[in-house]
């Protein structure tokens, strides 16, 4: 396969998991003023582990970006995007650190260390400052309203990356790798 094909391929499955993504987040999910409580991190996490960090951040700008302005919750603010590139970074990270043969354990390790960070990075500070931000609120109470979900994310992300990680992505990767 061609470096054209293989970007060709990058691009589209990106471009869909982006879309479900945003369909997961606009339609599927619950939604209160300062969060958004659904399962649309989860193309992003796929895309990251399919394709590296560099993609599934592009991913989750992707969503957020088009997402914001076909279906906006309130007014666009490019501090959300970012923070939704930087998620997708962290959810790529562990495929990138831990290579093709790593065992389930050392894997649900490094996506736990790396999901816990974006967690606390993106979804609990800088959230959680752009809603402070957007919505003239305190700080402190937005973040400690913010953390019973972020620990469902985790909890939720760490099994989600590992079963993607042996289940999903392998047959993925055999059907890109024979339609070449």
């Amino acid at each position: 396969m061609s470096k054209n094909q293989q970007y060709l391929i990058k691009i589209t499955v990106t471009a869909i998991l982006a879309a479900a993504a945003m369909i997961i987040n606009r339609f599927l999910s619950f939604n209160v003023w300062n969060m958004s409580i659904g399962i649309s991190f989860i193309p992003v996490l796929v895309c990251g582990l399919l394709f590296g960090p560099l993609w599934g951040g592009v991913c989750g700008a992707l969503a957020d970006f088009i997402g914001a302005l076909l279906f906006p919750f309130g007014p666009y603010f490019f501090g959300f995007t970012a923070t939704a590139f930087l998620s997708g970074v962290f959810y790529g990270l562990p495929m990138v650190l831990t290579k093709k043969k790593a065992k389930p354990l050392v894997f649900a390790i490094f996506c736990f260390v790396f999901f816990l960070i974006n967690e606390l990075v993106c979804t609990l500070t800088l959230n959680s400052l752009w809603i402070e931000l957007l919505y003239s609120g305190e700080f402190w109470p937005i973040l400690i309203s913010r953390i019973p979900k972020s620990v469902v994310d985790l909890v939720l992300g760490v099994l989600v990356g590992v079963a993607a990680r042996f289940s999903i992505i392998p047959p993925i990767r055999k059907a890109m790798s024979r339609n070449s």
